[in-house]
């Protein structure tokens, strides 16, 4: 049996942009819905951390792509909470404004220096130019599975 400390050495901490969840609920085939399915099943691989403001970033986008015509209010709300209790919160968070032009960007990035995550995880990496010199490397969902080997 593997040592539960060893299990942890190699847990991923990440921080998700919103791109990331929209695509794993638009579609069941990619990296994306297969991280958010991961997350269900508590992989130990990676661990999603979140802050309010994301989560309210994340519920902004579902509910504006999303209703009606895919989900109901409700739903995205009942996936939130349970993305929520799989994730570990940060109530406080480091201001660091502006790191990049687009203010949802510096609340990712703000959340990835509070959290001191390993990845931010992202489908516009150009967006995030700035990130690999904060000491955060820069992955798409495909890249995170491969990196985890899951």
């Amino acid at each position: 049996m593997a040592d539960p400390r060893e299990q942890m050495r190699h847990t991923m901490d990440v921080v998700f942009d919103a791109n990331v969840i929209v695509s794993g609920l638009r579609s069941s085939r990619g990296a994306s819905f297969c991280l958010l399915q991961k997350i269900r099943a508590a992989d130990p691989s990676f661990r999603l951390h979140l802050s309010t403001a994301v989560v309210l970033e994340y519920e902004e986008v579902l509910l504006r792509e999303f209703v009606p015509v895919r989900f109901r209010a409700d739903e995205i709300a009942k996936f939130l909470d349970d993305l929520v209790a799989a994730s570990t919160r940060h109530a406080q968070v480091k201001s660091l404004r502006p790191v990049s032009s687009d203010p949802d960007d510096d609340t990712l990035i703000e959340l990835a220096i509070t959290a001191d995550v390993q990845a931010l995880i992202t489908h516009n990496v150009r967006h995030f130019s700035k990130v690999p010199g904060l000491g955060i490397a820069l992955l798409t969902p495909g890249q995170l599975l491969q990196k985890c080997r899951l």
